[in-house]
C-alpha cells in the first residue's frame, strides 16, 4: 500500500518526477523508506518511518477537529510509566500541537481503563549512580513539567484509573484535569519507596491545595479517590462513566470550552478554601502546619528520612518561593536515591503495582 500510494502522489503531482530520477528510483526500490517517509508526512502532517515504529510508540496523537487528543498507551505494559521514551515522545508529541495551528487546545488521555500514568520507570531511578545523577534526573522532570504547565494551549487532562507519582505531577502540571468517578485513584506513594516527588509536585500540590492539605497527601501516600480530590480541588470536574469513549468525548468538550472561555480553570471556591487562603496569609499560622507535621513525623517509626525531606522542600517553596522550591525538591531528591534505603523499597514496586493492575483489568 505504501509503494502505490507512493508511486499514485508522485505520479499526479505537477512537479517533473521523473526528470529528477524520483519514479526511477522507486521502481528499482531505492530510497523508498525515505521516501515514502517524506510524502506521508507531507500527506498527513506527522513523522512516519515504519509500521513497527509506529507499534512501539507510547505516545501518539491525533486532531479531533480543533482539539488534539494525546494516547498515552505502553504497548508491552499494563500500566503507563514515566520512561525516557514516554518522556521524549510526550515532548514531541505536544511541540506538534503547540505549532500546529489549526488545533487550539489538547486533551491527554490512556486507552488503558485502569491505568493513567503510574509513575516514573524505576529503572530510570535505580540507573543513577551518584546524587547528582539523581539531582540532574530530577531537573529534566521538572523542565518538561514546567513547559507542560506553561502550555501556549491549554492541555486537559482526563484521568481514569490510577495515576500514581509522576503521574499526579503530571496531572497536577496540565491547566485541567477531569476523572472518572468509580476507577480513578490519585496517589502519591513516593515516601513509601523512601521517594518524595521529584518533577515539581511539591510545589504545585502545595499550590493547588495549601501546605496542610498537600503535606497530608504526600506524607501518608494514601489513595484518594475522584470525589474526595473534587472536593479538595485536585480535579476540576468528576465524570460518572466506565465508557471510555464517552469519558474522551467529555473531555475533548471541556477542551473547546476552556478556549471558547465557557470553561474557567480556576475551580470554585468554597468558605473553607477562601478561609484556608486567608489562614495561609499569616506566617504564625503557616508554621504552626509545619510543626505539626514535624510532630507527626517524629511519633512515627521510619526507615528513611523522606518525609523530612518532603516537609522542608514544601516549607522553602512557600516561604522562599517557588523556584527556591524546585531547587530544594532535586537537590533532597538525590540524595534520597543514593540512600540504601531507597534502594530496598523500590526493587519490588514495579513489579507489585503491575500485578495489581492485571488482576484489576479481569474484574
Amino acid at each position: 500500500m505504501a509503494v502505490q500510494l507512493a508511486l499514485t502522489v508522485v505520479t499526479r503531482l505537477a512537479v517533473p518526477a521523473r526528470s529528477t530520477g524520483i519514479l526511477t528510483n522507486l521502481t528499482k526500490g531505492v530510497g523508498l523508506s525515505s521516501f515514502t517517509s517524506t510524502i506521508c508526512s507531507g500527506l498527513f502532517g506527522r513523522s512516519f518511518s515504519t509500521s513497527s515504529h509506529l507499534k512501539n510508540r507510547k505516545v501518539t496523537w491525533e486532531a479531533k477537529g480543533d482539539v488534539a487528543v494525546v494516547y498515552v498507551n505502553d504497548p508491552h505494559s499494563e500500566v503507563n510509566t514515566w520512561s525516557a521514551q514516554t518522556k521524549k515522545e510526550m515532548v514531541e508529541a505536544m511541540e506538534g500541537i503547540w505549532n500546529n495551528d489549526s488545533v487550539g487546545s489538547a486533551v491527554v488521555i490512556s486507552p488503558k481503563p485502569h491505568s493513567f500514568i503510574s509513575g516514573v520507570d524505576v529503572d530510570m531511578i535505580s540507573a543513577c549512580k551518584s546524587k547528582e545523577e539523581a539531582t540532574l534526573l530530577s531537573q529534566q522532570w521538572q523542565g518538561m513539567m514546567k513547559r507542560i504547565e506553561g502550555s501556549p494551549k491549554p492541555i486537559v487532562a482526563a484521568i481514569s484509573g490510577w495515576c500514581l507519582d509522576g503521574g499526579l505531577e503530571f496531572a497536577t502540571a496540565c491547566q485541567y484535569r477531569l476523572a472518572t468517578r468509580s476507577r480513578t485513584s490519585l496517589v502519591s506513594r513516593e515516601v513509601r519507596l523512601g521517594l518524595m516527588p521529584s518533577a515539581g509536585g511539591t510545589q504545585r500540590l502545595t499550590k493547588l491545595l495549601g501546605p496542610y492539605h498537600a503535606l497530608d497527601v504526600m506524607l501518608e501516600g494514601c489513595r484518594i479517590n475522584a470525589d474526595e480530590a473534587l472536593k479538595i480541588g485536585l480535579v476540576h470536574k468528576v465524570v460518572d462513566t466506565l465508557d471510555l469513549k464517552y469519558f474522551e468525548d467529555i473531555a475533548v468538550d471541556c477542551a473547546r470550552g476552556i478556549v471558547d472561555k465557557t470553561i474557567t480553570l480556576t475551580p470554585e471556591k468554597n468558605w473553607t478554601k477562601i478561609a484556608q487562603d486567608f489562614y495561609y496569609c499569616f506566617p504564625i499560622f503557616r508554621y504552626s502546619v509545619y510543626w505539626n507535621m514535624l510532630e507527626r513525623i517524629m511519633n512515627r517509626e521510619t526507615l528513611t528520612t523522606a518525609p523530612l525531606k518532603i516537609l522542608e522542600t514544601v516549607q522553602i517553596g512557600v516561604e522562599l518561593g517557588p523556584e527556591a522550591g524546585f531547587r530544594a525538591e532535586s537537590r533532597n531528591f538525590g540524595e534520597l536515591v543514593m540512600s540504601p534505603e531507597t534502594n530496598v523499597l523500590t526493587a519490588p514496586y514495579q513489579d507489585l503495582i503491575i500485578r495489581y493492575l492485571k488482576r484489576k483489568s479481569r474484574t
